[in-house]
């Protein structure tokens, strides 16, 4: 359904493009209705070719939470909940360490810590959080993908704007009324492609990439932070995981995001 709906979306679109672009007279400086419909939605329906709603809706909360992602802040958030929980579970106070758990701010913390209060041992963390980590590598790298092939479709998108421009143009080459507007679509379905491509899809899939990397630290770090409370080693030890960010574990989210 969503091919179907996504192909019919994208034809409606280039047929309202050109008939709005033979109702526009004049144009304005860079901005130009046609123009603009063409390239700021073509693209989304082409999208929708390949992914189904669902998975572009997943896709937009992920990127809100990427733009709102802040590293320091979050890690300093996982530190705080992570050692907090780590006392209470030292002080034998299971209750209270599992409504710091599921009263967590950190999504993470929320997710895998109840599993140390409800007696898993740590090679049943080690593997549950090895499958929470791929199931969040999973759906930012599906994220990442649709941003990334926005910013391929965008250019693409814009190059049959510029084509439509120009057969309208030569159509219409001794009414010099129109010239305006026709050359206007065809150079500004170009520009806009451009634009979008390299000034907004493939910074926002950048800045996914990087939420998705420091999340996947935070999710080693937590996990090897509860197995050292399983295997009952002291509260330093666990202090020490947010002493400073390694270069493997830096590999290591690199790699399980491909």
């Amino acid at each position: 359904m969503h091919v179907a709906f996504g192909m019919l979306g994208f034809a409606a679109v280039l047929a309202t493009t050109v008939l709005l672009e033979q109702k526009e007279a004049t144009f304005s400086g860079l901005f130009y209705r046609p123009a603009l419909l063409l390239l700021c939605v073509g693209p989304l329906f082409i999208s929708l070719i390949s992914h189904k709603v669902d998975e572009l809706a997943a896709s937009a909360r992920t990127l809100w939470k990427a733009v709102r992602f802040s590293a320091p802040r979050s890690r300093a958030v996982l530190q705080e909940e992570v050692l907090r929980f780590a006392a209470e579970v030292r002080r034998g106070r299971t209750v209270e360490a599992l409504a710091i758990a599921e009263e967590a701010r950190h999504d993470l913390v929320r997710q895998l810590a109840p599993l140390l209060v409800k007696q898993y041992s740590p090679e049943g963390i080690e593997r549950t959080a090895a499958t929470a980590i791929a199931v969040l590598a999973s759906a930012m790298k599906r994220s990442e993908d649709v941003l990334t092939s926005l910013a391929r479709v965008a250019p693409a998108v814009g190059l049959v704007g510029t084509t439509l421009g120009l057969i309208t143009l030569l159509r219409d080459l001794r009414n010099f009324e129109h010239l305006g507007p026709s050359m206007a679509l065809a150079l500004l379905c170009t520009l806009y492609g451009l634009v979008l491509a390299n000034g907004v899809y493939q910074p926002l899939a950048r800045l996914v990439h990087v939420h998705a990397v420091a999340t996947m630290e935070e999710a080693r770090i937590l996990s090897r932070a509860l197995i050292l409370l399983g295997e009952g080693k002291p509260l330093a030890d666990v202090r020490a995981l947010f002493g400073g960010e390694t270069a493997e574990s830096a590999g290591h989210a690199e790699v399980a995001l491909g």
